[in-house]
Parts: structure tokens; C-alpha cells; sequence
């Protein structure tokens, strides 16, 4: 039994077979496969569509505007870049558009806000062409707006726009305050409403300080209606 016992303690193990030839190969290449999925899961996570995000774009510094400081009733503005005519019976965005976007470049104006004032120009102009209303004008206003302020598109007193508002889009919807397309319009109808020639010095002074009795703040529009027209018609 001893004897028994011993040997097979001695007993030599079974040396290990060799791998195979291709298993290395297969692991290697399963290897190469599953880091190629982890790349893959990783660049759809990070970069929709497979393409580097672009950076956002850096906004356009405002147009520099000279302080005039003009005393009342010596001078207006210049008028800006005219809007396009207007068309009753045919379509004018494409022009307006067109218009808007060449401004736009110069001024440094949104083109949805020039495309406001511009259809607002485009309006009075049929409605009242005495009154000879710049874009530019109603570019100033929201200019000194929003310098004090006042977010959004340009507000009027509740019974002015009770008075003045109409739905600038002939779209059949009501009228809204706080749509710019609405609001420019009606401002333009309030500034034309007493027939005077804003063309003139007296005319568009007595026309801004009933929108705005403040000297200072008439100076101000001012500045920045004649700037935005100046910039419009450079070359």
C-alpha cells in the first residue's frame, strides 16, 4: 500500500497541450473589434452625426453710434436705405428679405427686425406718403429701448395701441403687442398720425416728443437713426 501510494505522488502530471495557432489571432482580432465599438459608441455620444459640433458663432459687436445731441427742431435724421415698394397685389417678401439682409450687413441689425421696420416703411408709404417715415426712425426707438431696458419689441401705451394696432401680416390674426412685425407697424402709425412730414425737422421733432416728450431721450433716437442710415447707404 506504501508503495502504491508513493508512486503515484511521484506520478509525473500531464504537460499542458499548446494553444492552438489561430486562438491568438481570434483574440487578438476580438481585441481590435470590441475597442472599435467603444471608439464608435464614444464619437456618436460626443459628435452627432459623426462631425465636430462647429463653434457658436460670435456675435456682432453693435454699430458704433456718435452722440449728436441735436437741439430740437435743427435737423433730422438721415433716412436710411429705402425698403422696398410695396406691392398690394403680388408678394414683396423675397424683395423685403433681400433688402433686409444687404442692411443688415451694414448695420449689424437682426434681419427679422429690419425685415419690421422695413415692412412698416413699406406700409406708411401707401397709407400715409406725406409722412415720408424711415425704417431708421423706428430702428433708433428700439436702439434706446432696449438701452433702458425695455426687452421686446417696441411698447406703446395700452390706448395708443388700441388706437394704432393692426395686424401688420394680413394674416387674418388679431393684432398682437408683443409681435415686433405689430408693434413697429403701429409705432409707425402713431408717429404719421398727425400728418406731419417727418422728413423735416419740425416734422419729425414734433412727431418723436409725442412719443416721447424727454429732450434726451429724442436725442438719442436720434443719434442712433441717423448712424443705422448712414451705415445703410455705404459702400
Amino acid at each position: 500500500m506504501a508503495e502504491t501510494t508513493q508512486s503515484r505522488v511521484d506520478a509525473p502530471e500531464h504537460p499542458a497541450r499548446p494553444l492552438p495557432p489561430y486562438v491568438p489571432r481570434l483574440a487578438f482580432a476580438g481585441g481590435l473589434v470590441l475597442t472599435g465599438v467603444i471608439l464608435i459608441m464614444t464619437v456618436g455620444m460626443n459628435r452627432p452625426g459623426g462631425e465636430e459640433p462647429p463653434p457658436p458663432a460670435e456675435p456682432q459687436p453693435a454699430l458704433a453710434v456718435p452722440d449728436q445731441k441735436p437741439q430740437p427742431g435743427a435737423a433730422t435724421p438721415r433716412a436710411g436705405l429705402a425698403a422696398p415698394p410695396d406691392r398690394p397685389t403680388v408678394s414683396d417678401a423675397a424683395e423685403l428679405e433681400t433688402w433686409a439682409n444687404r442692411v443688415a450687413a451694414k448695420t449689424r441689425i437682426s434681419v427679422t427686425e429690419l425685415s419690421a421696420y422695413g415692412r412698416a416703411e413699406m406700409w406708411l408709404r401707401r397709407q400715409k406718403p406725406g409722412c415720408h417715415l424711415s425704417w431708421a426712425t423706428l430702428a433708433g426707438i428700439s436702439r434706446v429701448e432696449a438701452a433702458q431696458g425695455r426687452l421686446g419689441p417696441i411698447m406703446l401705451a395700452p390706448d395708443v395701441w388700441a388706437k394704432q394696432a393692426i395686424r401688420a401680416t394680413s394674416d387674418g390674426k388679431q393684432p398682437d403687442p408683443k409681435n415686433l412685425d405689430d408693434a413697429a407697424f403701429a409705432t409707425a402709425r402713431y408717429l404719421c398720425a398727425a400728418g406731419d412730414d417727418i422728413a423735416t425737422p419740425e416734422g419729425w421733432w414734433k412727431s418723436m416728443r409725442v412719443f416721447n416728450p424727454a429732450v434726451p431721450y429724442v436725442q438719442e433716437v436720434f443719434s442712433a437713426a441717423d448712424a443705422y442710415a448712414d451705415a445703410s447707404v455705404a459702400p
